[in-house]
């Protein structure tokens, strides 16, 4: 093959990014199915490359007959005795040939558009593991065209694409603008590798505030939670590692420039950076920035209630309450907002008096499982759970009766279950216990009434002795 050839395809190599083994698979099959066009079989054939001098030759093995009848498996004697004199009749020999002298003008064909369409395989796979390895990063390109339902973006070597669901309401680009957007997914299609850009993903923020502020990129300021409406606003909960820096006065940056730079890149969209604690008061507080927040309650459902001042109470909703959302999203946790008025209206209704009843009603004692009372087998304690008795003080509030209501349970396990109880836990010295301190309560109880007794009387008969003193005088 001449020189040119293999020029021609390593420039073109170059060009495409693909290497030069991969070049080699692609001839080698290229005139491995030229081959089998110019004889009808592919069998015991080989492509042996001379990258020295840059050719490359096929070597089929073939039998030295006197007259072939497969030309792809079998060689005239004559023809074998230019390669190697000693041929004889019988003998298997390898033959090599010239692809570009040997093979027809099918063949050849063939031969080209295997090369073409294996070039394009590359290029392909080339370009998609080059962006598969850029998911969940930034890039750059510029506007190709726009539909109603996405903007085409020229990446260089492909083309991105920009769903209007990965897109803000307030972006507005202009063909041949410059596109700033996170690669979202890559996937493989007969076209080519698809793109899928996003300007709307809270990993699109991230990787903005990576970029513009180094303490967040170096890990000194970690990133805790994202929640964005876009369009409307972003919030970011930030925590320091290092006492000496302030993870929010790092994000806004000096008089809010590096906040600016990011507000800019999202078309005016408002950001709030807040600090990250686990305190879930302090949190909701630090959430509902802009809005100042007098007081927080927490609810047993793990949630909080927030009151703020009726002038407050607007900004901290949000437009259509986008504010609230965002915030109880921030945190994790659900987020009632009240103003004064309503918080105390509120603490007056049945809802407030029923939570209150749930807070005081937990017990400050664990329960004792079932499975702890010996003698009871694993059956009994399964009929006992479907009767909604799950503990050992459970079972001591029951009596006889209702233990035989349960389903499965008899009056001859009713009363084994009984007896367990009694045995297991010791009733007469609770009540002796309770009936000493009783006694004990009322002895107090009766010796301070007798203290109090005794100072009165006492009282007493000093006012008689003075009168008797005074009268004594008076008689004088």
């Amino acid at each position: 093959m001449s020189n040119n050839f293999f020029e021609a395809l390593h420039q073109i190599a170059n060009e495409k990014g693909i290497t030069r083994e991969t070049i080699e698979e692609i001839v080698e099959s290229a005139m491995i199915s030229a081959y089998k066009k110019q004889y009808g079989s592919n069998t015991n054939v080989r492509v042996v490359f001379d990258r020295d001098k840059n050719t490359v030759k096929v070597v089929s093995r073939k039998m030295v007959v006197n007259t072939p009848r497969n030309r792809a498996e079998e060689v005239q004697v004559d023809e074998a005795r230019r390669f190697n004199p000693e041929a004889r009749l019988g003998d298997e020999m390898d033959i090599e040939e010239n692809p570009l002298e040997s093979f027809g003008r099918i063949a050849a064909q063939t031969a080209k558009q295997v090369i073409v369409q294996k070039i394009k395989e590359a290029e392909k796979n080339i370009v998609y593991n080059d962006f598969k390895d850029k998911e969940g990063d930034l890039i750059n390109g510029y506007l190709q065209r726009k539909t109603r339902d996405a903007i085409f973006v020229d990446l260089g070597k492909t083309e991105g694409i920009l769903p209007a669901r990965e897109q803000s309401p307030l972006e507005h680009f202009k063909t041949g603008e410059r596109i700033k957007a996170l690669v979202l997914s890559v996937q493989k299609n007969t076209k080519g590798p698809s793109v899928v850009l996003s300007r709307a993903n809270t990993k699109f923020v991230q990787k903005l505030f990576e970029m513009e502020i180094p303490e967040v990129y170096d890990g000194v300021v970690q990133i805790v939670n994202i929640v964005r409406e876009p369009g409307l606003r972003t919030k970011v909960a930030v925590i320091s590692e290092r006492d000496d820096v302030d993870g929010v006065g790092a994000c806004v940056g000096m008089k809010g420039i590096r906040i600016q730079s990011i507000v800019r890149e999202l078309e005016g969209e408002k950001i709030d950076v807040v600090e990250w604690v686990d305190d879930r008061k302090i949190m909701a507080s630090n959430a509902l920035t802009p809005a100042r927040v007098k007081e927080v309650i927490e609810t047993r459902s793990g949630g909080v209630i927030t009151v703020v001042e009726k002038e407050q109470y607007k900004l901290a909703i949000g437009k259509a309450g986008h504010n609230a959302r965002l915030s109880a999203r921030l945190c994790g946790f659900d987020i009632d907002i009240k103003t004064e008025e309503q918080y105390r209206e509120f603490l007056s209704s049945s809802e407030s008096r029923a939570m209150v009843e749930q807070l005081f009603a937990s017990k400050d004692v664990e329960e004792t499982p079932l499975e702890e009372l010996p003698g009871l087998d694993s059956r009994t304690i399964k009929l006992l759970e479907a009767g909604g008795l799950f503990s050992v003080e459970d079972l001591v509030e029951t009596s006889f009766d209702d233990l035989m209501k349960i389903d499965g349970i008899g009056e001859k396990t009713a009363k084994k279950i009984m007896d367990i109880l009694a045995e297991s836990i010791d009733f007469e010295d609770e009540m002796e216990e309770g009936e000493e301190e009783a006694e004990k309560e009322e002895g107090e109880r009766q010796e301070e009434a007798g203290k109090e007794e005794g100072e009165r009387q006492e009282e007493a008969g000093e006012a008689e002795t003075a009168q008797a003193v005074d009268e004594a005088d008076a008689e004088k």
